[in-house]
């Protein structure tokens, strides 16, 4: 008996040390712990390496710097550093660690690239959950496959297909991002925006599939510089190009191939479509109908709204400085070769292209079916843009629309006046929006 029990100590206490080493040798816990390990032993400039050495790495180390000191000034050093878990996002890596100060417990989030560079730092309240966890799924009958995309000799997308283990082809949606660099997920905090309409759809018998947005995967990388990218090279070519790889999928219904934009995606998607040949139909969610330098000043006077009372006259100059920007991108002189400030950092290429294209007319266009998903809370594409299109396509027969109005603009249900850190409180894509679009899917022949 004591032999048995013996044996059974020794059983646990290998098992541990087991996953002790393998906690030790997988490289983003490791570069972590060596991160936070200088900081706890107050020596901070060796951190310098977990940093690359262009202006935008040197950037990073110096916002990361900043806010650990703040924290250290505020807290106190630390006293002891424990678990770290990872997240992986899209082709990069995020790691969580709980750390002990005098007072309680914090949660130091690291954000890698591919070359294990840290690209953003952040501390949180500490919590139970630190990343994203997928709502129960009732129907587990599928597979995830990786799938890369080559637009042109240059770009590689890393993307996933939720695949429906039928002995059918069935249906696919292509989920193509907003603004901004998103991985395949649209990862805000701890929401996975595109993962939850996968999950949802492909409990219906419906493929999905996910890419790395090409601003995520070469977000300050050459060979994508802020040069040459308007519309076409940020969304519209790696969308087009997932269209036709999609359809050469044996398990696939080649004959119906659908295209869900969100937002910016929305947008695209009528020049999207004309690239197309064969595509069965629209999903446009969050669908601005006019240009984004229109719809800018209406998003900071709605944000400035929301900001505290003690934080209104930092924003307002932050505010008025990108006013600007969307003003000297709007004057009739700028030309490609403009070297004026402008908004976000996109140069004149891209805001030229953003001014010149009528989305709506472009939209008018189209024979095949769409389907508009709008929300009610959504202060990013609001309700004045869901009445553009309302109207722009009235009377066509392959057109049809849902207005939720307890919504925002990631779909996710809530109640009272919408607010910017809605989209980091967790939460899940309402199930309507996988039903409309299941709908509309299983629903066009």
């Amino acid at each position: 008996m004591l032999k048995s029990q013996l044996k059974f100590v020794l059983a646990i206490i290998l098992f541990s040390n087991l996953l002790k080493a393998q906690d030790e040798v997988n490289p983003y816990k490791k570069l972590t712990k060596q991160f936070i390990g200088a900081v706890k032993r107050n020596e901070p400039y060796k951190n310098y390496r977990f940093f690359d050495t262009t202006f935008y790495g040197r950037s990073i180390e110096q916002q990361t710097d900043k806010t650990i000191q703040r924290f250290i000034k505020k807290n106190g050093p630390i006293v002891a550093i424990e678990k770290t878990e990872l997240d992986t996002q899209g082709c990069k890596m995020a790691a969580a660690t709980s750390i002990r100060v005098k007072d309680g417990k914090y949660l130091w989030y690291h954000y890698y690239d591919q070359g294990s560079y840290i690209t953003r730092f952040e501390i949180d309240t500490f919590s139970k959950q630190w990343f994203y966890i997928p709502e129960p799924v009732a129907n587990v009958n599928y597979t995830k496959r990786e799938i890369l995309l080559q637009p042109n000799g240059f770009i590689q997308l890393p993307g996933t297909l939720y695949l429906p283990n039928t002995p059918k082809k069935c249906p696919v949606v292509i989920m193509v991002h907003g603004s901004g660099p998103h991985d395949r997920n649209c990862s805000f905090g701890k929401n996975k925006i595109f993962q939850d309409i996968a999950l949802q759809l492909v409990q219906k018998g419906i493929a999905v599939f996910l890419y790395d947005k090409r601003t995520y995967v070469y977000q300050y990388i050459d060979p994508f510089p802020m040069d040459s990218m308007d519309y076409n090279s940020e969304t519209i070519e790696d969308a087009v190009e997932a269209f036709y790889v999609i359809k050469k999928i044996k398990e696939l219904d080649s004959n119906r191939v659908f295209i869900a934009g969100h937002s910016q995606g929305a947008m695209c998607a009528p020049l999207i479509a004309k690239q197309c040949k064969g595509l069965k139909g629209l999903v446009l969610m969050a669908a601005p109908g006019r240009s984004l330098l229109e719809i800018i000043p209406e998003q900071l006077d709605y944000v400035l709204t929301t900001v505290e009372a003690e934080d209104k006259e930092e924003s307002e100059k932050i505010h008025n400085a990108i006013k600007w920007q969307v003003k000297n991108a709007l004057k009739p002189d700028l030309i490609l070769k403009s070297k004026v400030l402008l908004p976000f950092g996109a140069k004149a290429k891209y805001w030229l292209f953003d001014r010149n294209y009528k989305v709506l007319e472009e939209g008018k266009k189209l024979s095949l079916p769409i389907v508009l998903l709008q929300g009610g809370r959504d202060y990013n594409v609001t309700k004045k843009d869901y009445d553009l299109w309302i109207e722009a396509m009235k009377g066509k027969p392959n057109f049809k629309s849902y207005w939720f109005e307890n919504l925002d603009h990631m779909f996710f249900e809530g109640s009272g006046k919408a607010k910017p850190a809605d989209v980091l409180n967790i939460g899940h894509v309402s199930k309507s929006i996988g039903d409309r679009i299941g709908e509309f899917v299983t629903g066009t022949k």
